[in-house]
């Protein structure tokens, strides 16, 4: 919180989080949305803010949303591991490991950091 709350407090003009829960298979999976979030991650930053729920967290939607965002707005992107890309592998229907294609991974990264122009891993 702390970090976020600086970045706010500092002229941000978004704070765009992203996270991963679980081991969804690269497929999106209601128990590991990270919907339920949203509002205790409102009451710990206190001072009337509201978080944005993206539905996903890359492509043209979570663009709109993260592009039409005021100054000082906070977005939560739904799981990472929603999409295989970003752990590189999923199951398939057997459970068997399936590795994701390189271009799709590229791509998946590129369209995450089209999302901000500083990163911060914590």
């Amino acid at each position: 919180m702390p970090t976020i709350k600086h970045a706010l407090d500092n002229g941000a003009k978004a704070v765009i989080l992203m996270s991963h829960l679980g081991r969804p298979d690269g497929k999106p999976n209601p128990k590991y949305s990270l919907k339920p979030v949203v509002p205790e991650l409102e009451k710990l930053l206190g001072g009337g803010h509201t978080v944005t729920f993206a539905p996903d967290c890359v492509g043209s939607e979570v663009e709109e949303i993260v592009n039409k965002a005021d100054s000082g707005a906070v977005i939560l992107l739904e799981n990472l591991r929603f999409h295989a890309e970003e752990e590189g592998s999923s199951k398939d229907e057997q459970g068997n490991k399936v590795k994701a294609d390189k271009e799709k991974v590229e791509k998946f990264r590129k369209d995450l950091t089209k999302l901000g122009d500083v990163y911060i891993s914590e």
